[in-house]
């Protein structure tokens, strides 16, 4: 019976090696692209978005650059294998100012995504730019009806209201970004290019250390709901600010502060919410960084959904290095890297410290990542963005740096995936229609099986998960080793229901709000 179960053992430490180095090849796959301005501009990059400003189907990168006094913007357009041109013409990229955040989306659903840049320092306050459809920007002037510039730090758009029009919440920093100290901006979207502010709303009525919002359906009702990180950042922690739309249950678009949630409980140095399906078991579950960067660095929150869609009841996760690492974390950005179903984790952190890479291993634990450049490196990171850029199927990942706000700055990363593992994968780009028209807070389910098991996969089509930038907004699947996507269902703003069966797997597909059918792009 002993040899019998030391065989045993020895099959295990067997599996298990061979699980973990497959796992550490994943890192090996992130090649750092080095040629280019891409890889050799020297910017202080606070957050950078992967959005395709010019319709052409692969995704550009923008980066909003704080150098004080005077800092530039930064564009650049994909132009297919790994190159990528500098755009130097237009005021996106020519204007003078400091900048933190930046937020892409169609506010007037003409089909181009437009760009809102949040400024802090410049008396000219925050900037709206329509996107003419040319390659050219436009500066809308009159998008604000308050009475005086609006500085912030980050902004986010959704359809808080599902009225198919995108409105705009931009976050404040008390105390971080000079006078006057003001609220938050909720940013009503009246059609027109006009946006109404929004007062005396609760979360617009107060002022504190705002920084970074996310938009995002956590109980899966059908309206989005406001998760705003506040982290004191001064040594002291305490919790952040969550609102749930009140949409569905009254018929008005209202918040109400969210307080039996356990998530909602502790004390923390808040900075970027995400809500996820970690373990595709149809509930969203909540991972929280924390900055901490006056103490040296903090860990970093998750919380399991333990009950169903609606439920309250979470489990706050404590084994596990993503729970444990302490870092100066500000970005973290969600996506199946390796295209085995399951959501893998990526967290960015300032200092000087390594970021970090924990693939999830499909039983409710991650690996660290422990080799490869992509978590070796140290810089000063704030942002992380997640997008395939070269259209072949695998997340690739840009990580900005900064050196601080003076003049000057540091390099930048773009990590291209060269998965090479056989696994499957599907992309939705998503259009509304009676919805906003970049299809923000649509819910994606797609389900496929695997050796006779049936895998569901949800996500939210919003590009703000992340800090002070945003992602691609297509929808990415991994399909492991499944060949055919058994079924897609979308539930969109407006409330319409669209499905699909029986789809080829290994491809892009646009899909309209109401259509009967997936278009395959070439």
């Amino acid at each position: 019976m002993s040899t019998q179960i030391n065989k045993i053992k020895k099959l295990m430490l067997l599996i298990s090696f061979i699980t973990f180095s497959s796992i550490n090849l994943i890192a090996q796959n992130f090649v750092p692209i080095t040629t280019g301005d891409i890889a050799t501009d020297t910017t202080n990059t606070n957050g950078a978005s992967w959005i395709d400003y010019d319709n052409d189907g692969d995704i550009d990168l923008f980066l909003s650059n704080a150098n004080i006094p005077i800092g530039y913007n930064t564009l650049y357009r994909n132009d297919g294998k790994d190159k990528f041109t500098k755009i130097t013409r237009g005021e996106i990229t020519n204007l003078q100012t400091p900048t933190f955040g930046n937020a892409w989306g169609d506010y007037d659903n003409d089909g181009n995504i437009d760009l809102f840049i949040v400024n802090a320092f410049s008396s000219l306050g925050s900037l709206m730019y329509k996107n003419l459809g040319n390659g050219n920007f436009q500066i809308n002037n009159s998008f604000d009806q308050g009475s005086s510039p609006i500085r912030g730090f980050n902004a986010v758009w959704g359809d808080y209201d599902n009225d198919g029009l995108l409105d705009l919440f931009v976050t404040h920093p008390a105390k971080f970004v000079g006078m006057p100290i003001t609220s938050n901006y909720l940013l009503h979207n009246e059609g027109n290019g006009v946006f109404f502010q929004v007062k005396g709303s609760p979360v617009a009525s107060f002022s504190a250390p705002f920084t970074n919002a996310t938009w995002t359906d956590y109980d899966l009702d059908g309206d989005i709901d406001l998760f705003i990180g506040s982290g004191p950042a001064n040594g002291t922690v305490a919790p952040d600010f969550m609102y749930k739309n009140l949409l569905k249950e009254s018929g008005k678009a209202n918040f109400q502060r969210l307080n039996r949630e356990l998530f909602t409980q502790d004390s923390i140095d808040g900075q970027t919410w995400n809500f996820i399906d970690y373990d595709n078991d149809g509930d969203l579950d909540a991972y929280i960084t924390n900055w901490g960067g006056s103490l040296g660095g903090l860990k970093n929150n998750f919380y399991r959904n333990d009950g169903g869609p609606d439920s309250s009841r979470y489990t706050r996760i404590t084994q596990g290095d993503l729970v444990n690492d302490i870092g100066i974390s500000l970005a973290h950005v969600w996506g199946d890297f390796d295209n085995d179903t399951y959501l893998d984790l990526f967290v960015s952190n300032g200092g000087q410290q390594p970021n970090k890479l924990y693939m999830n291993k499909g039983d409710g634990t991650f690996q660290t990542i422990t080799e490869g450049h992509l978590v070796t490196t140290k810089h000063s990171t704030w942002g992380a963005a997640v997008g395939d850029y070269d259209n072949d199927g695998d997340l690739d990942l840009f990580v900005p740096n900064k050196t601080g706000y003076i003049q000057g700055g540091d390099v930048n990363y773009l990590y291209r995936n060269d998965l090479d593992n056989g696994n499957g994968w599907f992309v939705l780009k998503l259009e509304g229609t009676k919805s906003n028209r970049s299809a923000m807070g649509a819910k994606v389910w797609v389900t496929t099986k695997t050796n006779r098991k049936a895998v569901t996969q949800y996500r939210e089509v919003g590009g703000q998960a992340t800090f002070l930038g945003q992602n691609d907004l297509r929808a990415h699947f991994g399909l492991g080793k499944a060949k055919t996507v058994m079924s897609v269902e979308i539930h969109w703003p407006s409330g319409q229901i669209d499905k699909f069966e029986n789809i080829e797997a290994n491809s892009f597909y646009n899909v309209k709000e109401g259509n009967t059918a997936l278009a395959k792009m070439k």
